[in-house]
């Protein structure tokens, strides 16, 4: 795992990242001025503002992480280098299972850091500003920051189904568009509600992620990759 970061150059990646969270806070910021002007609430409860950053974010590292895949998997296949490296002397399911790893936990990691970064920012614009209606319970903001560690668990294990699209023809433009698409349909709200509302359908769409992770390996060993 430690070869694939310093390999892929991963780290470097937290500019990105940084770019994206600052971008999102001054987006909700130039929102809430402009509709606190006109007299509007922009958040009508905590529970909404952390519903709206989850959304957010989530959509913005489904993205983010299917360029990891296409870095860390596609493109190898696509340029055949992945072939050098099963002449290495280690396994070829370990060698996959370490990148599947690091695309978990970046998507966990990084989706977990900026929603709870993102919604302590609003929790503390609160006291100063009085952004939300009332007050938020110390029950209440227990419970989102459950709900998005649940959340950000379930984002990690989604964010593999675009290697589905992208091995079947080991193109890139499949990996991202698929990303995109699944950040648009988890994302989608109507009356209120949206795919994440139970948490349910998010855990079954991680799970059947990890399962589309784990076909992709199991046979590793007896197949023709290239």
């Amino acid at each position: 795992m430690k070869l694939e970061i310093r390999k892929n150059r991963l780290l470097n990646y937290w500019k990105g990242i940084a770019i994206a969270n600052i971008s999102f806070i001054a987006f909700l910021s130039m929102i809430y001025f402009v509709e606190n002007n006109d007299g509007n609430i922009i958040f009508e409860n905590f529970e909404m503002a952390v519903s709206i950053v989850n959304t957010v974010v989530r959509a913005i590292f489904i993205i983010f992480t299917a360029v990891i895949i296409t870095k860390l998997v596609i493109d190898e296949y696509k340029d055949k280098s992945i072939g050098l490296m099963f002449t290495y002397p280690i396994k070829r399911k370990k060698i996959m299972a370490s990148k599947l790893i690091i695309i978990v936990m970046f998507t966990f990691v990084n989706v977990l850091f900026s929603t709870l970064f993102i919604s302590g920012l609003i929790y503390l614009g609160d006291g100063l500003f009085n952004i939300i209606p009332g007050e938020i319970e110390r029950a209440e903001l227990l419970r989102q920051i459950l709900i998005i560690f649940l959340y950000a668990l379930a984002t990690a294990g989604l964010s593999l189904i675009p290697i589905f699209f992208g091995m079947l023809r080991k193109s890139a433009p499949a990996t991202i568009v698929s990303s995109i698409f699944l950040a648009s349909f988890t994302g989608s709200t109507g009356n209120n509600f949206n795919m994440f509302s139970i948490i349910a359908i998010p855990i079954s769409l991680a799970l059947i992620g990890i399962f589309i992770g784990w076909m992709s390996i199991r046979n590793i060993e007896k197949v023709d990759t290239l």
